[in-house]
């Protein structure tokens, strides 16, 4: 493949991620995230270390899909900011943890890992009628050990924290409007801890020549500009249409690709 044709991949890839990100409150690493470790497993610029650049890539164009979703799902008053408060000292501690491990873990290991939370979370969107949790009646500080575990998983895979928070928000009663739209900003959190955090790791590592930190620049920048350009169209979609059906595909398509990782 050539560079330029790389690129518009990427593009195309931002495109999706954006919108799939504003429609659903997912953070656009669950998509981004294989599709980059197949492109650079098939470029093999970066060796062992390529899962790490791909999540780590994914985490830092997953911030600019997810300011955009946010700052419109604040304008719309939709965001619980007193779920974001309780959630905010585990997605610290978490999204720094997961980033921690993820650079000591090998290669192999990283990427069977995220093939299969990538079936799990398949799954639940496939099946858009299981029964929600019921963790309480309004957001407490319980909410403080689940955002540990998300910042961990978001950080470590690379998927942003929002795919992760919905369903835990809805355990909390919070409608689902504002169950997405919180997510979104939940998004937001990891994504920034996260992508500091793999910067700083991979600081000047002489194996990663294209690289900031652990993050590949020309995928970030058409990623990025792709994700900008259809995240407020998704947003817009999430306040009109009924999703059931688009997360079921979405489900599906997510699980195939889960397997995919498990089995290359």
């Amino acid at each position: 493949m050539s560079s330029d044709f790389i690129l518009l991949l990427f593009v195309v890839l931002g495109l999706f991620s954006g919108l799939l990100g504003g429609l659903l409150g997912i953070g656009g690493g669950v998509i981004t995230v294989p599709i980059l470790y197949f492109v650079f497993q098939y470029t093999a610029i970066f060796g062992d270390k390529t899962m790490e650049v791909a999540v780590s890539t994914s985490l830092a164009a997953g911030f600019v899909t997810s300011a955009v979703s946010t700052f419109i799902q604040w304008k719309k008053k939709a965001i619980v900011f007193e779920a974001i408060k309780k959630l905010a000292p585990g997605l610290i501690i978490g999204c720094i943890l997961g980033s921690l491990i993820a650079h000591y873990l090998p290669n192999d290991l990283l990427s069977k890992i995220f093939g299969m939370m990538a079936i799990l979370l398949g799954l639940y969107f496939f099946f858009p009628r299981l029964p929600h949790l019921y963790i309480s009646s309004t957001p407490n500080q319980s909410l403080s050990l689940f955002g540990l575990i998300i910042g961990c998983l978001s950080s470590l895979l690379g998927i942003g924290g929002g795919s992760l928070a919905f369903p835990i928000l809805l355990g909390y009663q919070i409608p689902v409007k504002n169950a997405s739209a919180t997510s979104s900003a939940s998004t937001l959190a990891t994504t920034i801890l996260g992508s500091m955090t793999y910067l700083a790791i991979g600081w000047n590592q002489p194996e990663l020549p294209s690289t900031f930190g652990y993050i590949e620049l020309p995928a970030f920048i058409a990623i990025s500009i792709g994700s900008m350009i259809s995240a407020p169209f998704g947003v817009k979609l999430s306040h009109v249409l009924n999703v059931a059906h688009i997360k079921q595909i979405f489900g599906c398509s997510l699980a195939l690709v889960g397997l995919s990782m498990l089995i290359l």
